[in-house]
């Protein structure tokens, strides 16, 4: 072969593969980054391989329900939801097929909502939910060849599943920063709420009739045990607290029946309602899912199960376990947040961060006209450490780990303080306006999102720096009395 000709091949060669890498890379830019509680595969792909000893999956009434914060903080457990909302349970069989093909954890945890209802009927939504975020392996393969003859899909599909082009075609427009950097890359697929929704108790708690499964429902639950002892992984069955039919809880007496003859347990937590204490009026946050106070009960209950019958470590010290450190740290800052944006009354609020806010990384500033009503925050900001002849000049305050670093006196002033994810900004500048008045233009930036709230009062920035969380921003505008407005945090 002429050496024109070796010369070409290696031009085509290397013309190839750049083209699969900018794919590839294109493709982890607009590739759905999570479809369940915060996990999703994205994140599950960077985990340590057999770091993880307790799995999850299921629909949203699995990561709706596992409370990771809790598990770690009370247990120490390594825990990781892999889910998705509305999931069937042929869908859940193939992400407990490709999670165990990097993970042998001591037990996976299986929301059994799939087993319920009639036939599965694939749509373009499970696609997208399900395997358009898995990577390409044998598993995907066989998941997207069974999806692709269950949905009947002609040729033109078929490439554009195996391709993965609808993601492309579907996401470009919608792109945001998340998409390229992941600023929360410990999650592991709870996230919670505190929304509240009071329902009507279930009354079918009682009901012993065994509705039996769909024809294709219980192979799949035998695949999914199969799968999980050829691993030498237990398997627990369980189905989470929500406003069932009668119907679904005589299925869940079918799954009941099932587990017990293949001597797997399962947990109906709609049969736990009082073991549990599940309090109907304030445990949902609506018809099918626990918020938060609801999922801490139904978590705590079944760690204590699986503390009992399985030999699961205590990873809480353990230096290849920060992820789970970092998760449980957020989680508990999500806690935060939601106390601190109940408190409506500034001075109140100023009085807990010079206690229990003490910790955490704080700036208040000062602004405008803020003493236009006199020295309505002075009291509890002398609590804090700051003067009176500091208040009488107004700036901007930096508090960390309790002590004060900063104070940048007055209305015009720039500096940056580094954090270990990037930066705090502050700056600001005064103006005359054509009337003669001045008029102060004041940035808090965070990594270059401004959390200024009103422009005459006391703007207030709560900060956990080692993760990069903002807890919350807070301003009183002081013509508008001493009421809190609270800034919507956006998260990934």
């Amino acid at each position: 072969m002429e050496r024109s000709t070796y010369r070409n091949l290696l031009k085509t060669v290397l013309f190839t593969l750049l083209v699969i890498i900018m794919l590839l890379g294109i493709l982890h830019v607009v590739n759905y980054k999570s479809t369940g509680g915060g996990g999703g595969f994205q994140r599950f792909y960077q985990e340590k391989s057999n770091s993880i000893d307790v799995m999850f999956f299921g629909s949203s009434h699995a990561h709706c329900t596992i409370d990771h914060g809790y598990l770690w903080d009370e247990y120490g457990m390594a825990g990781y939801t892999l889910s998705a909302g509305g999931q069937r349970l042929d869908s859940t069989y193939y992400f407990i097929k490709e999670a165990l093909r990097t993970q042998t954890p001591r037990v996976i945890v299986v929301e059994m909502l799939g087993a319920t209802g009639n036939e599965i009927q694939n749509t373009d939504t499970d696609v997208y939910r399900n395997a358009l975020s898995m990577r390409w392996s044998d598993n995907s393969v066989e998941y997207m060849n069974y999806l692709a003859d269950s949905m009947q899909m002609d040729k033109t599909g078929r490439e554009e599943l195996f391709t993965k082009i609808p993601i492309v075609h579907s996401r470009y427009r919608e792109l945001e920063q998340s998409d390229f950097v992941d600023r929360i890359p410990f999650m592991a697929g709870y996230r919670g709420s505190y929304e509240r929704a009071p329902i009507e108790r279930p009354d079918v708690a009682g009901d012993k009739e065994i509705l039996s499964l769909t024809e294709e429902k219980i192979p799949i639950l035998q695949n999914i045990i199969d799968e999980a002892k050829a691993k030498g992984v237990e398997v627990v069955f369980f189905a989470s607290p929500f406003r069932l039919s009668k119907e679904q809880q005589e299925q869940f007496n079918a799954v009941e029946e099932f587990a017990a003859a293949q001597n797997i347990p399962f947990i109906n937590y709609n049969k736990l309602y009082d073991e549990i204490d599940l309090d109907f009026e304030r445990d949902f946050r609506d018809s099918e899912h626990v918020n938060n106070y609801g999922a801490v009960k139904v978590t705590r209950h079944l760690s204590e199960f699986l503390k009992e019958n399985y030999e699961i470590p205590d990873r809480r010290g353990e230096a290849d376990y920060q992820l789970w450190e970092d998760n449980a740290l957020y989680l508990s800052n999500k806690v935060l947040r939601h106390e601190l944006e109940e408190a409506t009354d500034v001075n109140a609020y100023l009085e807990y961060l010079a206690g229990d806010g003490k910790e955490k990384t704080i700036l208040i500033a000062l602004t405008g006209n803020y003493n236009a009503l006199g020295e309505v925050y002075l009291e509890k900001l002398l609590q804090l450490g700051v003067t009176a002849e500091e208040y009488a000049t107004g700036g901007v305050f930096l508090f960390r780990g309790g002590e004060r670093e900063a104070f940048l006196s007055g209305k015009e002033y720039n500096r940056c303080f580094t954090t270990p994810g990037g930066e705090i900004h502050v700056e600001s500048s005064v103006t005359t306006t054509e009337d003669g008045e001045e008029a102060q233009k004041l940035k808090l930036l965070i990594n270059g999102q401004d959390y200024v709230m009103v422009e005459n009062g006391v703007n207030i920035i709560v900060y956990e720096e080692s993760i990069d969380q903002v807890i919350d921003a807070a301003g009183d505008d002081v013509y508008l009395g001493l009421e809190l407005a609270h800034k919507e945090i956006m998260e990934d």
